[in-house]
């Protein structure tokens, strides 16, 4: 019995995770955006002048200065692009996923509301007037509505 509770655990986790793979490609995105912010802001902003130093260094202070910089920004740009295009498959998947509970049920309300929304439990439960642990039980129904479905097994193994 306790290597089936495993298993099942297992798996609930697994499903989890490849529910949570939109939200994660966002964040990955945003992580660039700010890197893009600050390697711009860097590359517009006054340089300051190295400290004067008496003694020559083994490296140079600034080894390729403001050129460095410009390669910098595109090459974040360019890992921008290539996360928008996995969000695009992310959100995808979730919904591929997300359609196999029934249309219109709240199961599926929630788990859209957390995975493609990204909205915290305390909004969800406001937005559907329920309590959170009202809310914490659809989702967990949800979770074991997916487990039983066979398609489940297909999508979260190519993942």
């Amino acid at each position: 019995m306790a290597k089936k509770a495993t298993g099942n655990q297992v798996e609930r986790e697994a499903v989890k995770r490849y529910l949570q793979q939109y939200y994660m490609a966002k964040q990955k995105k945003r992580i660039l955006e700010e890197r893009h912010r600050v390697l711009s802001a860097e590359l517009r902003g006054p340089t300051t002048a190295p400290a004067f130093r008496t003694m020559p260094t083994a490296k140079p202070v600034h080894p390729d200065g403001a050129g460095a910089v410009v390669f910098q920004i595109a090459e974040v740009e360019e890992r921008i692009q290539k996360q928008q295009t996995e969000m695009a498959r992310a959100v995808q998947n979730v919904m591929d996923l997300i359609d196999l509970l029934p249309i219109g049920s709240m199961e599926r309300t929630v788990v859209e509301m957390r995975h493609i929304d990204g909205k915290r439990w305390e909004q969800i439960a406001k937005a559907v007037y329920l309590s959170r642990t009202a809310v914490f039980n659809y989702y967990n129904s949800a979770l074991a509505m997916l487990l039983e479905n066979e398609r489940t097994k297909d999508f979260v193994g190519e993942f």
